[in-house]
């Protein structure tokens, strides 16, 4: 593995399921700071969006830090932003289903909260790759197929290439820097979901949970991140 990150890892199986969003409805759950990456609908108007990205990290390594043999789920909750012109994520969650995690990274300013995450894949006969996550947080379930074709929505780019994250931790807000070679993202047909965590927050009801924008597959990817810098 190479990266000249401070904390390295493998990332399995991403699914990022992403939601059109009022632009006020999420401006309130971003710094000021940050200007919110909207795109225009076919009715012309201003949509932001947020997502919920779930993955297995393995392969865990750090120059700075002892750390034990580490496996375990994510699902982190996010808004897209801009910082000036670069693209970047505000985490609004970070959810781990291990406790060593939360603890690690709450000495790193990191605030990651525990839930008891499940991601499952398996082959069905068509071919097509099945994909469930259940938590308290997000309940999903997705087909992968390598033909899925392109269908016209936001790029993938758009929410894969995103190598700055900001998150609130207490009473400052905190910079990571990532770094994650482009991903070779496929379409995902989402057949059910609910995200109990994004209508508690306000952003969607739950008919809108049941009506995502998007999805995003992919199967494998190295991570590299330095620790947050404290940006205020």
């Amino acid at each position: 593995m190479t990266t000249g990150k401070q904390i390295q890892m493998v990332l399995r199986d991403m699914l990022f399921i992403t939601w059109e969003v009022q632009p006020d409805v999420v401006r309130k759950l971003v710094d000021e700071r940050l200007e919110l990456d909207t795109r225009t609908d076919a009715n012309g108007r201003a949509v932001a969006f947020v997502s919920a990205v779930c993955f297995r990290v393995t392969e865990v390594r750090s120059s700075m830090l002892l750390l034990p043999r580490l496996s375990f789920e994510q699902v982190n909750y996010r808004a897209y932003v801009k910082a000036g012109e670069v693209p970047a994520v505000c985490f609004l969650n970070m959810k781990v289903n291990s406790r060593t995690v939360t603890a690690l990274t709450g000495f790193m300013s990191v605030p990651i909260q525990y839930d008891d995450i499940d991601i499952t894949t398996s082959s069905a006969h068509t071919g097509s790759l099945r994909y469930a996550v259940k938590s308290a947080g997000l309940r999903a379930e997705a087909m992968i197929d390598e033909q899925e074709a392109a269908d016209g929505r936001i790029p993938p780019d758009f929410i894969t290439h995103r190598l700055v994250g900001y998150v609130r931790a207490g009473d400052g807000v905190f910079r990571i820097e990532v770094e994650q070679p482009g991903l070779d993202a496929l379409y995902a047909r989402v057949q059910n979901v609910e995200a109990p965590i994004l209508q508690q927050l306000g952003l969607l009801t739950p008919d809108q949970s049941a009506r995502p924008h998007s999805a995003l597959y992919v199967r494998e990817s190295l991570f590299g991140a330095n620790t947050p810098a404290r940006i205020s």
